[in-house]
């Protein structure tokens, strides 16, 4: 099991700062850098840009120290028990700068994290042992992720987080000059970009939401086909029935059918 020790989010210490732990500490340590800053790793003194993680392994010398400007991070200290050997098989680097493409979505899971350790619980240990889980495997990902060249480009996260909500709620009236206007740009601009980036268009991509979300229902409910169609933004049966027919090359009652048959 992974035990969660302790830990914190969007730490901010005024320059100069220094951090020096000679015999390091009995956990492991994870730090999420959200500033420029130097470290001494294995020795050697180096220096690291925003976007990165450290981790370091139990007993380890550790220091590290504001570049200029206020040091800022996310810190995390956890043990492994009863011969938990996740931190090792993920084959993470130790002391050595790990440059994250969304260390954002990093920081939320430290965040759960720490929440959830305030609010306790009867699972409280075995849900800080999940979102820690959760946590690492995440790291591992994003370092074994190539470089996507789109997250450098303008308005890439916008769109990125745009396109998450449509699929989450794909119910709602989602029209070109509404999504446009929530990223500030001209229509014809937003649907440019939009395709460029996903490959898709974004209406096309609206349909394919409703479908994803209308084909779960129709294979883990009896919800009637009406009721359906509304839950998944559209406004009349009729054109629910005619889409889904012209995308899944069959009615939703026979998709529903085929589905049940499925071994």
């Amino acid at each position: 099991m992974l035990r969660f020790i302790y830990g914190g989010y969007d730490a901010v210490h005024e320059h100069p700062y220094e951090m020096y732990r000679q015999a390091g500490v009995a956990d492991y340590t994870l730090l999420l850098i959200k500033s420029p800053a130097y470290f001494y790793l294995n020795g050697v003194r180096t220096e690291i840009e925003p976007q990165t993680a450290v981790l370091f392994p139990p007993h380890t010398p550790v220091r590290y120290g504001s570049l200029g400007t206020p040091y800022k991070d996310d810190w995390l200290h956890f043990v492994a028990e009863d011969k938990e050997e996740l931190p090792e098989t993920l084959g993470l680097p130790w002391e050595t700068p790990m440059a994250l493409p969304d260390l954002q979505a990093l920081s939320g899971c430290l965040r759960l994290l720490v929440r959830k350790r305030r609010a306790g619980g009867e699972y409280q240990e075995q849900a800080e042992d999940a979102l820690l889980r959760g946590l690492l495997y995440s790291l591992a990902d994003q370092v074994r992720e190539r470089p996507d060249l789109r997250r450098e480009r303008p308005y890439f996260r916008e769109l990125q987080e745009l396109r998450a909500e449509i699929y989450n709620t794909p119910e709602k009236r989602w029209q070109v000059p509404q999504m446009a206007g929530q990223l500030h740009l001209s229509a014809s601009y937003f649907q440019h970009l939009y395709r460029e980036f996903f490959g898709i268009s974004c209406i096309r991509d609206v349909i394919e939401a409703r479908m994803e979300r209308a084909k779960f229902f129709l294979e883990t409910t009896d919800m009637a086909v009406w009721m359906l169609a509304e839950v998944c933004g559209y406004e009349s049966e009729l054109h629910f029935m005619r889409q889904f027919r012209q995308r899944e090359g069959m009615t939703p009652t026979e998709y529903r059918r085929s589905a049940v048959q499925r071994p």
